[in-house]
C-alpha cells in the first residue's frame, strides 16, 4: 500500500471526464491523506481545479491536443523529473497509455483496454455499461490500494454572482453538447420555457461555440426572465453560477458532470445516449428524462454523433415538454413550494 506517496493521475478527455476524476481525488484525499496528487488534463481544462479547494491536489498539467506531438514529448520530459510513485492512467487511448510507462514512475496501474496495458504493472477491467457509474470505473483503479469505496466528485466554487441574479432563486438551462445527437430539440427547450412563470429567473450557460444555440432560445421567450451567459463566462465562473443555482437542466454533457460535483439539483436529458453507460446524475436530488418511446435504434453508439444516422431524431423528438414540467414541479414540491 503506498503511503506520503507522489501521485499522477492522467485524463485528457472531455469536461465532463475531467470533473469526474475528482471523484479520484476525494478519494485519496479521504482514506490517504499524506499523498499528493498531480493530474494532466486537457489543456484549457486546468481552470476546473482552481475550484478543487484541498491541498492533497498539487499541481494540473495540460496536454494540448492540437500540438499533440510537440506537447507529448514536453509532457514526457518534465514528468519524468517528478519520479511519481504510482501513475494511474484512466483513459484506454494509445498516447497517454505510452506516456505513462515512458516517465519512469515506479508503477504504473490502467484499464486492460489500453492498446499499451501490457507495459502497466497493473491492469484492471474497464467496466462499461450495465449502469455501472464511470466513477466507479475510475475507482476500480485504485482498489487494490484503498479499497472500494465509491467518494462523490467534488468542486466547490462560489465568486460573486453577476447581477441580478440571486443565489438558489435561478435555473441554470444548458441547451448544448460537442455531439448534436446529445441535445435536446432547441423548440422543446423553447416551449418548456414557455410555461414557466414569466418571473422566474433563468440563466442560460454554454460554451463560446453554443452562444447561437441559447441566443433563439432567448430571442423565442421575450416576455421571459432570461439571463443568456452563454460563452462569457469563465469555466470558474460557470462552476460557481451552477454551485449557487435553485435548479439545473442539462443534457447529457460537461455541465451534467459540474453539477454532480457541486451537488446541484439536476435534470438529466438523455437523447441517443443512455444513463447504462455510467454519465447519470449524481447530485442528492435528480431527474432522468428520456423518450418514453421504446427505440431499438437507441443507444445509436457508446458517445454521442454529430447527427442521427437514421435522419429522424426520434430519441430526441420523442421527449416532450410535460416531462420537463413535471420535473421542475416534482423539485418545487420537494423545496416544499
Amino acid at each position: 500500500m503506498l503511503q506520503n506517496s507522489n501521485v499522477l493521475i492522467i485524463q485528457t478527455a472531455f469536461l465532463g471526464d475531467a470533473v469526474l476524476v475528482t471523484s479520484l481525488l476525494e478519494k485519496i484525499r479521504h482514506e490517504s491523506p499524506q499523498t499528493k496528487v498531480q493530474l494532466l488534463v486537457r489543456a484549457g481544462l486546468e481552470p476546473v481545479f482552481e475550484a478543487y479547494p484541498h491541498d492533497n491536489l498539487t499541481k494540473v498539467w495540460g496536454y494540448d491536443k492540437s500540438k499533440k506531438l510537440k506537447s507529448w514529448f514536453s509532457l514526457r520530459k518534465q514528468l519524468s523529473k517528478e519520479k511519481f510513485d504510482q501513475v494511474f492512467v484512466v483513459q484506454r487511448f494509445f498516447g497517454m497509455g505510452l506516456l505513462s510507462v515512458s516517465m519512469g514512475a515506479k508503477k504504473v496501474t490502467g484499464f486492460q483496454e489500453n492498446p499499451v496495458s501490457f507495459l502497466f504493472n497493473e491492469s484492471v477491467k474497464h467496466r462499461f455499461g450495465h449502469g455501472v457509474h464511470e466513477v466507479e470505473r475510475n475507482i476500480d483503479l485504485v482498489e487494490k490500494w484503498l479499497g472500494k469505496q465509491f467518494y462523490a466528485p467534488f468542486l466547490s466554487s462560489t465568486p460573486s454572482l453577476p447581477t441580478p441574479l440571486k443565489a438558489k432563486q435561478y435555473l441554470c438551462i444548458s441547451p448544448g453538447s460537442v455531439w448534436e445527437t446529445k441535445r435536446l430539440p432547441l423548440q422543446t427547450w423553447i416551449d418548456f420555457i414557455l410555461q414557466l412563470p414569466k418571473d422566474q429567473a433563468i440563466v442560460l450557460m454554454g460554451a463560446p461555440n453554443e452562444m447561437e444555440l441559447s441566443a433563439t432560445i432567448a430571442r423565442a421567450c421575450p416576455q421571459h426572465n432570461i439571463h443568456n451567459l452563454t460563452g462569457k463566462l469563465g469555466l470558474l465562473e460557470a462552476i460557481g453560477v451552477y454551485q449557487q443555482a435553485a435548479l439545473a437542466f442539462v443534457n447529457d454533457s460537461g455541465p451534467l458532470h459540474i453539477c454532480s460535483a457541486v451537488n446541484m439539483p439536476t435534470v438529466a436529458v438523455f437523447c441517443s445516449t443512455t444513463p447504462e453507460f455510467g454519465f447519470g446524475p449524481l447530485a442528492t436530488w435528480n431527474r432522468v428524462i428520456e423518450s418514453n418511446e421504446s427505440l431499438t435504434c437507441k443507444p445509436c453508439g457508446s458517445h454521442g454523433k454529430k447527427k442521427c444516422p437514421l435522419g429522424h431524431y426520434a430519441c430526441g423528438h420523442g421527449i416532450q415538454v410535460n416531462q420537463l414540467q413535471e420535473a421542475y414541479t416534482d423539485f418545487l414540491s420537494a423545496r416544499g413550494e
